[in-house]
């Protein structure tokens, strides 16, 4: 799929430069940083792509580097239970996904692709 700058796109870029912005920089995101960081040591940058608020736990899944999709499920109360993660490939993502979420994916490798230049 090749970026065209539609609406859609621009929307998408700056959702996923306002996570990456929140990630590394939000003090209410340290866990899920120092979690990444201890996954992937060699992290450069990292987008989230989904976040699911569950009742107890939260569930996020993020773009790391261009070759991760890294999914990390932390309780929200008890910071002793010890983090699931799971990490994929990036071609795990590209099966069955919506157009929408294909451009979502597509948008964050552009991004990611640009600060691994930098």
């Amino acid at each position: 799929m090749k970026l065209r700058g539609t609406l859609t796109e621009q929307s998408f870029r700056k959702e996923l430069q306002a996570s990456k912005k929140h990630l590394f920089n939000d003090v209410s995101m340290r866990r899920f940083l120092n979690t990444l960081k201890q996954t992937c040591p060699a992290m450069k940058t990292a987008y989230t792509l989904y976040w699911i608020p569950e009742q107890g736990e939260d569930i996020i899944t993020f773009l790391v580097d261009m070759d991760y999709v890294v999914t990390i499920e932390l309780d929200r109360y008890n910071h002793t239970i010890a983090p699931i993660v799971s990490v994929d490939p990036i071609e795990s993502l590209h099966t069955g996904l919506s157009k929408i979420n294909q451009i979502k994916i597509v948008v964050a490798l552009d991004l990611a692709k640009k600060d691994l230049e930098r």
